[in-house]
């Protein structure tokens, strides 16, 4: 009996101007991904602040090969990823794949109806902890209590894992409250400073 997917969503990602169309299905106890048509399985752990992802090709997909003359099949080796995900807000997320950053823009149209109202109320409305997206140092604090911040402005300047990370706000608003200062260490999660 063949594996049947559970869930399937579909998005956009936008990575340094190109577009590309992820199907996501969860299948038994592993996520089959699609990207522009390429098929693959990802197991995902969560390791601390980060998310392993082993990725390898699908069962009896393009990468498996059974020549006649061999008994098992052999497969291109499953890779395995640590990573992290700054999610900056409205799609735009910072993923750290290896120790290397790399700019993304998720859209998911089933949330895009959803956003419009929301995203209104919720960019003005209450207040916003700026947090540390895994484990660094501050290296540079760009504003002080009652400063006014536009959405995007940059915030503070953190370094993980050999690269600097500028945090922006996720609203206009004032800065309430700063809880960090220049060259000390800070956790995963950890706030940074608020936003009013």
């Amino acid at each position: 009996m063949s594996a049947r997917p559970e869930r399937r969503r579909r998005v956009s990602v936008e990575i340094a101007g190109r577009t590309q169309h992820v199907d996501v299905s969860r299948v038994d106890d592993r996520w089959e991904v699609s990207i522009d048509g390429r098929r693959m399985h990802v197991d995902v752990a969560n390791v601390g602040d980060w998310v392993s992802l082993l990725v390898g090709p699908p069962e009896g997909g393009a990468h498996e090969h059974r020549p006649e003359d061999a008994g098992a099949a052999f497969r291109r080796p499953n890779t395995s990823y640590d990573v992290a995900i700054d999610d900056r807000g409205r799609g735009e997320l910072i993923v750290h794949v290896g120790g290397v950053a790399i700019a993304a823009t998720i859209r998911d149209p089933r949330a895009a109806g959803r956003a419009r109202g929301h995203d209104a109320a919720s960019a003005t409305d209450g207040r916003a902890d700026v947090r540390a997206p895994m484990p660094g140092r501050v290296v540079k604090v760009l504003v002080k209590t009652g400063d006014v911040v536009t959405a995007r402005q940059g915030l503070v300047v953190v370094e993980a894992m050999k690269m600097e990370n500028e945090l922006r706000a996720p609203k206009d608003g004032r800065v309430a409250d700063i809880r960090v200062k220049e060259g000390m260490s800070v956790e995963a999660n950890a706030v940074l400073l608020t936003l009013e």
